[in-house]
């Protein structure tokens, strides 16, 4: 619905102190007509009563003492005067209500041969009156007043009373609703955090019975989770490593066959095994990501790796002189690896760039090879997958050089995309968050002044595996 807040504790605080403003002023406006018809019954009665013992006490008087009699009595509140007529439009009737009570409690005690002209009654907020009543002698006594304003002012500092318990009640409303929502935020943070690592730490269980019934049950499915896929990792992890020493065993047999071309393809198989082998390997040791963050310095990092690769091919390096973000060194270093691998073994040379951006640190691994086709960019990311159909060791591979590289990278917070280049050739992004990632993120960090730099000693292992 638009208009509502996105969250939910946005929504519980807009809905639950929009019901209690509602509430709170519609008793406000009950109790304020309420208590002003009360107050002004009250003064239409004393004001009556005053104005009756006034004529009692004019209508004994002779008519020459009356009107000195009436402006010595008269006061700032009330005034008395003795006039021979009434004014035009003053009437003898009145509606019912409180105001009619005014008139006919005068009424009532002059009597019926006593008449009664009224020009103004008293009204709920402004109790002003303008009464005339006919004396003995003929003559009209004339009482005009008004009440106080205050008497009817002061409603309206209940009503600042009433803003300020308001004020107290929304931020109680907003604690409750915090304390309701927390445990859903909670909840949600991990199930994001779920995604990239399944050994996060239980999750609180706290809050009402139904929070806590979530949290247990989040828990217990992270458990189950992490059980089941550690059970298939040392499933797998001790299936290949126990098929090393059947391939050890061919491999030693091999070389025994007395044809050389026969035993050169027993070997080239035997090696496309053992490249599988260490590549599944590989996988699985990137799945488990056992490895802490750290704060590591990326400009290091990648330095290093770009000297190991000098003397194995055409590599260069243009970075700033320092960016740091939270990562796993040695994980990291396997996936740039893979990546600068692929650039060398199917784009001729390797143009690495590290780049800050807006809140992350990204990675850029150029090659100058005939690219990939749109539709098989990400397909390329999957495990096995594989552009080149073949099984040589030399231009085919395990097919698990780039999901190797994608999973180390979502694990730290990241991403790595493959990209076309415009100039021709194959652009890989490895991109870092700058903050300790919690749910996945994505997005860029701040520059800093970009230096180019050559390498400077000839590799320590050689390039291996395949692009995809």
């Amino acid at each position: 619905m638009r208009g509502l807040p996105r969250t939910v504790f946005g929504r519980m605080l807009l809905l639950m102190s929009a019901g209690l403003m509602f509430a709170q002023a519609a008793g406000a406006v009950i109790f304020l007509v309420e208590q002003q018809r009360s107050l002004g019954r009250t003064l239409s009665h004393e004001v009556a009563q005053r104005i009756l013992a006034l004529h009692r006490t004019l209508d004994r008087m002779q008519d020459a003492e009356q009107a000195a009699v009436a402006a010595s009595l008269s006061t700032p509140r009330m005034a008395l005067t003795i006039a021979d007529t009434v004014p035009p439009g003053a009437e003898g009737s009145l509606d019912a209500g409180h105001d009619g009570d005014f008139v006919a409690q005068l009424r009532d005690a002059l009597g019926e041969a006593r008449a009664v002209r009224v020009v103004e009654v008293p009204r709920v907020g402004s109790f002003a009156f303008d009464v005339r009543l006919r004396l003995a002698s003929g003559r009209w006594l004339g009482v005009q007043g008004r009440a106080p304003q205050d008497l009817f002012l002061r409603p309206w500092y209940l009503l600042a009373n009433l803003a300020l318990m308001l004020l107290a009640v929304v931020a109680l409303v907003a604690v409750a609703a915090r304390g309701v929502t927390r445990p859903l935020v909670d909840l949600a943070t991990a199930a994001g955090l779920l995604s990239t690592d399944l050994r996060q730490p239980p999750l609180p269980e706290r809050g009402p019975v139904e929070t806590r019934d979530a949290a247990r049950a989040f828990n217990a499915m992270q458990s189950r989770l992490r059980a089941g896929i550690e059970e298939r990792e040392r499933f797998l992890a001790a299936v290949s490593h126990d098929l090393k020493t059947p391939v050890t065993r061919l491999r030693l047999r091999s070389e025994m066959l007395s044809d050389p071309g026969l035993r050169e393809r027993y070997v080239a198989d035997l090696d496309d095994m053992q490249q599988l082998l260490d590549g599944a390997l590989d996988y699985l040791r990137g799945k488990a990501v056992d490895e802490p963050l750290q704060v590591v310095d990326i400009v290091a990092l990648v330095e290093s790796l770009v000297d190991d690769y000098a003397g194995l091919g055409d590599i260069t390096l243009d970075a700033p002189d320092a960016l740091q973000c939270p990562a796993r060194p040695r994980a990291l270093r396997r996936a740039l690896m893979n990546l600068i691998d692929n650039a060398l073994k199917y784009g001729l040379r390797a143009s690495v760039t590290l780049r800050g951006r807006d809140g992350s640190i990204e990675i850029l691994v150029d090659d100058e090879g005939p690219g990939v086709e749109p539709g098989e960019l990400e397909r390329v990311f999957e495990p096995f997958h594989r552009l080149e159909t073949s099984r040589s060791r030399d231009t085919g591979g395990s097919g698990l050089g780039l999901a190797i590289a994608r999973q180390i990278a979502r694990s730290q917070g990241g991403e790595v995309t493959l990209v076309n280049r415009e100039r021709g050739g194959l652009r890989a992004v490895l991109t870092l968050p700058v903050a300790e990632p919690r749910v996945r993120m994505d997005g860029s960090p701040g520059t800093a002044g970009p230096a180019t730099r050559s390498p400077g000693h000839p590799a320590s292992e050689p390039a291996r595996g395949p692009r995809g």
